[in-house]
C-alpha cells in the first residue's frame, strides 16, 4: 500500500525571522522524491498560524500516514512540539525523526519524545529503505541506521549504515519544496538585523545560499560533534557547480556560503573552486583551518571575489588549543591573520572561552590578543557542552550536568568546566557578555557626512553617509536605513573590509528621544542577557508580573521606529 509522507520543518523561527535553511532535510526529501514516494512538505517557519492548525490541515488534505521531521539537539523543544501535535491529531500516524537530535543520543530521544522511528546519521538511503518497508509491510528489524521502540516499550538500535561513498549520486536538496524563494526574501531583509554581515548597500542586498560540498570531519575537537560520522567525503566540483548553475538560474543567487567543516583541507580542490567560481560574479565565503592557508592560496581567494574567510581560532593559548585537540598553534593563527592582512582577504573567527584547561591567564591571553588586534573580526563566546561531544561526556561524568533532558531543553546553558572559582568565572562571563553587546573592541570609524534621502526600505528612510576608516584611511560611501537599535551601528570598510562602529545618532540624524531609546535598549539588552540570566532568583523572577511587564516594554521599544 502506498503511503503519504509529510516532511515538517519545525518552527525554528517565527515568520520573517532568520533561521538556517534545512539543507539536510532537503537532501532527504529530494531522495525520497527520486525514489517515487508520495511526499508533501510543510515549512512551519513560513506561516503564522498555529502549529496544530497547519499540521491538521496538511494531514487532512493529503491523507498523511507518516510525518518526518528532525533537527539539532538545540531545537529539542521545537521538534517535540511537532511530534506532540501530530500524535494529538492522530495517534496512528507514524513519526520519524532524524538529525543530530536522534543521532547524538538515540535512547534519550526515543524515551522522551513521541518517536516511532529514529534515523541515525545520514538519512537519505535509510529513510528510503524505511519508507519501502512501510509501504510494502516489510520487517524493519534489519534496516541499518534506525532505532525504534517495540510494542513492549523496549528500545532497539540497529547497526549504523556505512557512510554514503558517492555523494554525487544524491539529488540536490529540494529547494522548491522547502520554499527557498520565500526564505531568500526573508533572509535578505534580515541582513541589517544580523549586524550588517555584508558590505553591500540596501539596493544591493545579497541573495545568500548555503552549499555543502563535502561531509563530516576526521578531526576530534573536544567541543564538537559530527552527526554524519568521522568519514570525510567530497562531492566532485563538477557536481557542486551544477548545483550553483541551478541556483543562479532559478534563484539569482549572489552570495554563496560553503558550510563544509573541511573545505580547505584539499589545497588543489580549494584552489580549483576559487578559480572556477570567478566567472559566476558572486561573492562567497567558507570556513578554514589556519594551517591550511598560505600566501598562494589566499591570493587565489582574493582574486575569486571571496568576501571573508572564517578561521576556527578558538583560543590564543597553546595550552588550551592542545586541550581542545585543535591540532593548531598560536603561531599558526597569527601567521594566517598576517598573510590575510598582506593579501587583502578579510579574516573572521571565534574565540571560545571555557575549556577544561582554561585559567584566568589563558583567558587574558586570548582577550588581550583580540584587544590588540581590533582590525580583526573576532567574536568571543563561551564553550557549550554539545550532546555526545567529549566535553559533554566530561560534564556528565563530573556531575556538572545532572539532568540531560532538562539541560538540552534549556538549550545548553553555560557551565563552568574550568578550575576557576565559580564566583570568579561568573564575573568573567558577565564582563565578556557586556563587552560583546557593546562591541567594545570594534574601532570607531570617522563619520564624514550624512544626508537623508527620499527613498525608503521596509518603511525605514534611507540615508547616504561617508565613513573614513582609521586603518586604511579610505573613505567609503554607504546607503542604509537605520538598522541598529543601539547607540552605535556596524559597517565594514569597503576597501580593507575591517569592521567599524559609527554613531547611530549622527549617521541617521536621530532626535533626542530616539537617541535616548537607543541607550535604553542597549542597557535593557545588558540587563536581560547578563543580570537576569545570572541572577540567583532568575527562575522566580521570570514568572513575575514585573518581569513580564519589563519584557513587554522591551519588545515594544524594539518594534518602534527610530
Amino acid at each position: 500500500m502506498n503511503k503519504n509522507f509529510l516532511f515538517v520543518v519545525p518552527r525554528f523561527a517565527k515568520i520573517n525571522e532568520y533561521y538556517y535553511f534545512p539543507l539536510g532535510l532537503g537532501y532527504v526529501i529530494s531522495n525520497m522524491k527520486k525514489n517515487r514516494f508520495n511526499v508533501f512538505i510543510l515549512n512551519l517557519c513560513h506561516y503564522g498560524e498555529s502549529i496544530e492548525f497547519l499540521l491538521s490541515e496538511a494531514i487532512k488534505t493529503h491523507n498523511i500516514h507518516v510525518v518526518c521531521t528532525g533537527g539539532m539537539s538545540y531545537h529539542w523543544n521545537e521538534v517535540d512540539d511537532v511530534l506532540n501535535t501530530v500524535k494529538k491529531i492522530n495517534k496512528k500516524i507514524i513519526t520519524v525523526v532524524g538529525g543530530a537530535i536522534i543521532t547524538s543520543d538515540p535512547e534519550l530521544a526515543l524515551e522522551n519524545m513521541q518517536i516511532d522511528f529514529g534515523v541515525m546519521e545520514e538519512g537519505e538511503e535509510t529513510l528510503v529503505e524505511l519508507a519501502d518497508a512501510f509501504c510494502n509491510n516489510k520487517d524493519v528489524k534489519m534496516i541499518q541506521g534506525i532505532g525504534f521502540v517495540d510494542d513492549d516499550k523496549k528500545i532497539h538500535l540497529n547497526d549504523l549504515r556505512p557512510p554514503i561513498k558517492d555523494l554525487d549520486s544524491l539529488p540536490f536538496p529540494d529547494y522548491e519544496g522547502l520554499e527557498f524563494g520565500k526564505y531568500l526574501k526573508m533572509a535578505s531583509i534580515q541582513i541589517f538585523n544580523l549586524y550588517n554581515v555584508f558590505i553591500m548597500d540596501v539596493n544591493d542586498l545579497p541573495r545568500v545560499v548555503d552549499i555543502i560540498a563535502s561531509r563530516s570531519c576526521p578531526f576530534k575537537c573536544t567541543f564538537c560533534y559530527h552527526p554524519l560520522g568521522n568519514k570525510y567525503r567530497q562531492r566532485s566540483l563538477d557536481n557542486v557547480f551544477k548545483e550553483i548553475d541551478f541556483l543562479k538560474e532559478k534563484y539569482n543567487i549572489t552570495f554563496i556560503n560553503v558550510i563544509d567543516e573541511l573545505f580547505s583541507s584539499d589545497e588543489e580542490r580549494f584552489c580549483e573552486f576559487a578559480n572556477r567560481i570567478k566567472k559566476y560574479n558572486v561573492k562567497w565565503t567558507t570556513s578554514c583551518r589556519v594551517n591550511d592557508v598560505n600566501e598562494h592560496i589566499l591570493k587565489m581567494l582574493k582574486d575569486s571575489n571571496i568576501e571573508f574567510l572564517i578561521f576556527g581560532v578558538e583560543s590564543l593559548s597553546d595550552t588550551v588549543l592542545k586541550s581542545m585537540k585543535k591540532r593548531i598553534t598560536k603561531a599558526e593563527i597569527e601567521q594566517a591573520y598576517k598573510i590575510c592582512d598582506k593579501v587583502g582577504v578579510r579574516p573572521a573567527g571565534n574565540i571560545i572561552i571555557g575549556d577544561i584547561s582554561e585559567t584566568e591567564d589563558t583567558i587574558k591571553e586570548s582577550l588581550n590578543w583580540r584587544e590588540n588586534h581590533p582590525e580583526y573580526d573576532i567574536s568571543v563566546m563561551f564553550l557549550l557542552a554539545i550532546p555526545n561531544s567529549e566535553i559533554w561526556k566530561y560534564a556528565l561524568n563530573s556531575g556538572l550536568i545532572n539532568n540531560k533532558l532538562n539541560f538540552i531543553k534549556n538549550r545548553f546553558p553555560i557551565i563552568n568546566l574550568t578550575s576557576i572559582d565559580n564566583k570568579r568565572f561568573l564575573k568573567i562571563k558577565k564582563d565578556i557578555k557586556i563587552d560583546n553587546i557593546k562591541k567594545k573592541y570594534i574601532i570607531y570609524g570617522k563619520l564624514i557626512s550624512s544626508e537623508k534621502t527620499e527613498n525608503f526600505y521596509q518603511n525605514q528612510q534611507i540615508f547616504n553617509f561617508n565613513v573614513k576608516c582609521p586603518i586604511c584611511s579610505m573613505v567609503s560611501k554607504y546607503s542604509y536605513p537605520k538598522y541598529s537599535y543601539y547607540p552605535f551601528s556596524i559597517v565594514f570598510c569597503k576597501n580593507c573590509h575591517k569592521q567599524l562602529k559609527i554613531s547611530t545618532k549622527e549617521a541617521f540624524k536621530l532626535s533626542f528621544l530616539s537617541e535616548l531609546k537607543c541607550v535604553l535598549l542597549l542597557n535593557l539588552d545588558i540587563f536581560h542577557a547578563v543580570w537576569l540570566d545570572e541572577h540567583i532568583y532568575w527562575y522566580k523572577l521570570k514568572k513575575s508580573k514585573f518581569f513580564l511587564v519589563l519584557l513587554g516594554l522591551f519588545k515594544k521599544l524594539k518594534d518602534l521606529g527610530g
